[in-house]
C-alpha cells in the first residue's frame, strides 16, 4: 500500500471510496455540576443506522471546489494492489479554525479496508503536509455519533477542545454534538 498527493482534479476517483458507517453507539454529553464540574462523555449503545457524509449538503468532494480554492489543499490517497483504497484531504487555514492551524476535512477508507492502518497512514501524510507548511496545530470536526473517528484521533495525540452541542442546525444533524480535536504539531 502507498500513499500518494494528487490533485483535485482526482476528486472524481477519490469520491467513489465511500465514508459511510455504521453508528451502533454515540458519545453523550453529560454535565457534571450543571457543567461547573466539566463534562462527561458517556458512550451509548443505540439503534443501528447508517451515515454517510457524502450525502450530506455540500458534503460530497465534488462539491469542494464551488466551495473553497482547492490548489491549496493537500488531497491524498491510498493505493494497494492498484486499487484505490482511501483518501484524506486537507486545508490550511480555514475560518473558524485556529489560525497557523491545518484543518483535516475528509478523512476515509474503504469498508473492506478498515482497520489494516490506511487511515493512520493518511494521517500521517496529512501531518507531513501541514507541518510542511509551517502549520502549528492540525484540526479535525467529528460529531459524538462518530464514536470510532473519536477514538481514532484520541490515540494519535489529538485533544477534544471543542464540545458544540448546538453546533448544528440541519434538520437531519440537528441531534449532534460537534466536536473539535486538535494535534500540536511543533516539536
Amino acid at each position: 500500500m502507498h500513499i500518494e498527493q494528487v490533485s483535485h482534479s482526482k476528486l472524481n476517483e477519490y469520491a467513489r471510496v465511500s465514508i459511510a458507517y455504521e453508528i451502533k453507539t454515540v458519545l453523550e454529553i453529560c454535565p457534571i455540576d450543571n457543567g461547573l464540574g466539566g463534562l462527561q462523555q458517556v458512550e451509548k449503545t443505540c439503534t443501528p443506522y447508517v451515515k454517510d457524509y457524502d450525502l450530506l449538503p455540500d458534503c460530497h468532494p465534488l462539491n469542494w471546489k464551488d466551495q473553497f480554492e482547492l490548489d491549496t489543499w493537500g488531497i491524498f490517497i491510498a493505493v494497494e494492489n492498484g486499487m484505490l483504497v482511501g483518501g484524506a484531504a486537507a486545508a490550511p487555514e480555514m475560518e473558524g479554525f485556529k489560525k497557523d492551524s491545518a484543518v483535516l476535512w475528509d478523512l476515509r477508507v474503504h469498508p473492506d479496508a478498515r482497520k489494516k492502518g490506511i487511515g493512520r497512514k493518511l494521517l500521517e501524510a496529512i501531518i507531513h503536509w501541514s507541518k510542511e507548511r509551517g502549520c502549528k496545530t492540525l484540526s479535525v470536526e467529528t460529531q459524538n455519533v462518530n464514536t470510532p473517528a473519536c477514538r481514532f484521533y484520541s490515540a494519535n495525540g489529538f485533544v477534544l477542545g471543542t464540545i458544540d452541542q448546538q453546533g448544528y442546525s440541519q434538520t437531519n444533524v440537528e441531534n449532534e454534538t460537534k466536536l473539535i480535536w486538535s494535534k500540536h504539531l511543533e516539536g
